[in-house]
């Protein structure tokens, strides 16, 4: 956000929601806890952490409560409360349970382990209970020395949860083991960041799309709920010390994925309301048949809730257990390994698949600074048990493209690119690596190539590969608390600890807390304990096949390699299959197509759009 005009709006727009009489109350000598007032409300910190030196306000509200006409319509602005908030209440957002395979091997009766493998036998985490439709909420963890002198500027870093865009919330992921604490970010940078989390909504709830919902409600209403506690943070955040134009957005898989697809509202027309970012494992399927399968899912959700053929106005006037239990049943009713919602393409906000946006050129180019990252072996997990065979791979391919891709002969071309294990070209020895292969490639790591190749010049690349780089365990390093004893979990560690595992952390979380601080990893970086030294460099030159200048956390610390596994001919290749599927069904916004030469594209690319 370099503009001086889009500044000068910004802090106009402060004026106007922010008046004489907001901000902080304080009597420290009272021993009192803080009160933030806000033009609608007056909230309490919950508490102050003595460790770090640091008031937590929880559950603030952003928007209202979308229920009844607010259900798939854009966030509203919160109703007025008269009485001091205190935080207690904030319900996460309606949960659906992740269906998958079982995890296995070592990590599996770890706590991130067991809380997963709840997930993948459909058994949800207890936490997740205290769920609702109303659930809008933020959580601001703010220096003691901002409290006390809220007219100091400090960056801001906006944490976005990952959770396939099902579930998950913005305190943790789960009772088993609360992670998006952020304690130890503001302890990293010695009370220089404020750290905000924010929920959105999940499921059908937030991601339904389809003709129906363009026409009649809203399209990825989760991302806008996104934005709306962006812009909560543009109004309000100074009053408790942070800086409105120095905002960072933090997102890990659905989170990261969500980021990514902030950065092309609108063919990449719209500010999205920060200026750096940390985008880690960025995950979403190819959701683009607007007519077709997009649509279906919608009206398989409206039959799921005894309103077919009704429309959104029945679906706005049912009941919350009606809407919650049709939720849960439409992500059961897709293959496993794959989710009935997500970003999608809507013609407008997100006007076709985010890939051939980033390769048309519509995206927002005044950002200061990227990290890009993905872990070593992002798909392990999300591999469908029940895809063993060739013709079950053949199937599992046929689900997810829609009918006129595979009589174009796109799947065909998927199956060549990732040949049959018996073949004599096959690099796969099992069905599952294959499998494996297809989903990491499509769904998770060339979505950090896409990135990378459009922001080349201002990005930093990174590969996750402590044992076992499995997806999300890169959290753990991204929310260290220096006052967490890890070693004392011994067998209930997440995952077996390499030696030094604090230090290398804490050396881990310093390079993301120093690129939200000043838009550089080294700047305020700190190398404990890990030789040797690494000065992360900037992402390479994006001409090359492997991406170049990548920063490596590994078992043995932290390198300088080439990424093999975001490599420009696999994920060019994706970008064609994206293109064809895209062209094929006429959803190219015009202006705006991007070719593809896999198969024949005969007729008009924007004839749907």
């Amino acid at each position: 956000m370099k503009q001086t005009l889009a500044l000068a709006l910004s802090l106009a727009a402060l004026c106007r929601t922010a008046p004489a009489g907001l901000g902080l109350s304080f009597d420290k000598r009272a021993g009192s806890l803080p009160t933030l007032k806000l033009p609608y409300a007056t909230y309490q910190a919950a508490n102050y952490n003595p460790d770090g030196d640091i008031y937590t306000f929880k559950n603030i509200r952003f928007a209202a409560p979308p229920v009844g006409d607010l259900r798939w319509a854009k966030p509203a602005a919160p109703e007025t409360e008269t009485e001091v908030q205190d935080g207690s209440y904030g319900p996460i957002c309606i949960q659906a349970p992740l269906k998958g395979p079982q995890l296995t091997g070592p990590g599996a009766s770890s706590p991130v382990g067991e809380a997963a493998n709840q997930f993948l036998a459909g058994i949800p985490v207890p936490y997740f209970a205290n769920a609702s439709e109303d659930c809008l909420f933020l959580d601001i963890y703010v220096p003691a020395a901002a409290v006390e002198n809220p007219s100091v500027k400090l960056p801001v870093v906006s944490w976005f949860y990952g959770g396939a865009y099902i579930f998950g919330g913005k305190d943790s992921f789960g009772d088993i083991l609360p992670l998006y604490d952020g304690t130890g970010v503001l302890q990293e940078s010695g009370g220089n960041v404020i750290f905000v989390a924010s929920n959105y909504r999940l499921g059908a709830y937030g991601w339904l799309a389809g003709t129906t919902m363009e026409s009649d409600g809203l399209p990825n209403a989760g991302l806008y709920d996104q934005r709306a506690a962006l812009q909560w943070i543009q109004s309000y955040i100074s009053l408790v010390g942070g800086d409105p134009t120095q905002v960072s957005a933090w997102g890990e898989s659905a989170g990261a994925g969500s980021i990514l697809h902030q950065l092309v509202s609108f063919g990449g027309s719209q500010d999205p309301l920060f200026s750096k970012a940390v985008i880690q494992s960025p995950a979403f399927q190819f959701l683009f048949d607007r007519k077709g399968g997009l649509e279906q899912t919608f009206q398989n959700f409206t039959t799921l809730a005894g309103c077919a053929g009704q429309g959104l106005a029945c679906l706005r006037a049912a009941s919350a257990e009606t809407l919650q239990s049709a939720n849960t049943k439409l992500n059961e009713q897709g293959p496993e390994g794959t989710f009935a919602v997500g970003p999608a393409a809507d013609g407008s906000l997100i006007r076709q698949l985010a890939v051939l946006e980033y390769a048309s050129g519509n995206f927002y180019k005044d950002i200061d600074s990227l990290i890009l990252s993905h872990v070593s072996d992002e798909a392990f997990i999300f591999v469908p048990s029940d895809v063993t065979t060739d013709a079950q791979f053949s199937t599992f391919v046929s689900e997810v493209f829609p009918p006129y891709g595979q009589s174009a002969g796109v799947n065909a071309v998927i199956e060549a690119r990732y040949p049959p294990v018996m073949s004599g070209s096959s690099n796969y020895t099992t069905e599952f690596d294959r499998t494996k292969a297809l989903l990491a490639d499509s769904s998770f790591q060339c979505n950090v190539r896409y990135l990378s190749d459009a922001y080349n010049g201002i990005n930093y690349n990174l590969q996750y590969s402590v044992t076992p780089g499995f997806h999300a365990t890169d959290l753990l390093p991204t929310f260290y608390d220096l006052n967490v004893d890890l070693t004392a979990l011994g067998d209930n560690a997440p995952f077996p600890l390499i030696p030094g595992f604090g230090s290398f952390a804490q050396t881990y979380q310093s390079y993301l807390v120093s690129h939200a601080r000043s838009g550089d990893p080294n700047t305020y970086a700190k190398l404990l304990n890990i030789p040797p030294a690494i000065n992360w460099p900037k992402a390479g030159s994006s001409s090359a096949d492997e991406l170049t200048n990548v920063l490596n956390a590994g078992d043995l610390g932290f390198s300088v390699i080439s990424d093999s596994e975001t490599t420009k001919s696999v994920c060019g290749f994706w970008r064609e299959v994206a293109a064809a599927v895209t062209n094929l069904g006429g959803y190219a916004p015009p202006g705006s197509v991007v070719t593809s030469t896999i198969v024949p594209v005969a007729g008009d690319s924007s004839a749907n759009y």
